[in-house]
């Protein structure tokens, strides 16, 4: 179970690294999955992230959701 959480905390950082990387620090500038460029086992950890509220998800107006780091 320990091997799990690390493994858990090592992508969910690697991922917020990206995000940061891509300018995704703010509702104004979210981006989408597509965007960053997230391979299936980043969208996972994405929607972990979002869940235990470490990155934030919007909706545009187009109805597109959006990514960005909570600081």
């Amino acid at each position: 179970m320990a091997e799990f959480a690390a493994w858990m905390f090592i992508h969910s950082k690697r991922l917020r690294r990206k995000l940061k990387e891509a300018g995704a620090t703010s509702a104004d500038t979210a981006k989408t999955v597509e965007e960053l460029n997230l391979s299936p086992r980043e969208i996972r950890t994405l929607q972990r992230s979002v869940r235990i509220g470490k990155v934030r998800e919007i909706t545009d107006e187009k109805g597109i959701k959006r990514y960005y780091i909570c600081e």
